[in-house]
């Protein structure tokens, strides 16, 4: 059987919101560190996560290493690859390619998901939608 970090890359990568809410406890916080925002509760997780995927259909997320603490915290690494495919804000969306590190948190309440920390490159995603130094990008 996956462990719940493997139930939700692979939500993830089927583009699979109603699986994702599925994933947290009703009370579960998402953060994602660095935009400095939070959603709180399954539907709202759904909700920014259905909203990435309009701007970017064909997001795949391949993680790395898994670390697991005494707590049955989790660290998972990861590399997240996409494509702009629709505005966002004033990003016009002309096919820019990211491909980004991160590092996703997950503390556990009962078999789900009660918070989960998303620590990923800001830099270097502002770099790849602006097509700045396009060398780094390939």
């Amino acid at each position: 059987m996956k462990d719940l970090a493997g139930k939700l890359f692979e939500a993830y990568n089927c583009h699979d919101t109603s699986a994702v809410a599925r994933l947290y406890d009703t009370d579960a916080v998402h953060e994602d560190i660095t935009r400095d925002r939070s959603r709180r509760g399954p539907q709202a997780i759904a909700d920014g996560l259905r909203r990435f995927f309009e701007w970017f259909p064909d997001a795949r997320w391949e993680p790395h290493f898994q670390f697991v603490d005494q707590h049955e915290r989790r660290a998972i690494t990861y590399r997240l690859s996409a494509t702009l495919q629709k505005p966002m804000g004033r990003v016009v969306a002309c096919g820019q390619r990211i491909s980004l590190r991160g590092v996703l948190v997950l503390e556990l309440n009962d078999h789900l998901i009660g918070r989960s920390i998303d620590y990923w490159d800001g830099l270097t995603f502002q770099r790849q939608l602006n097509n700045v130094d396009t060398e780094e990008t390939k």
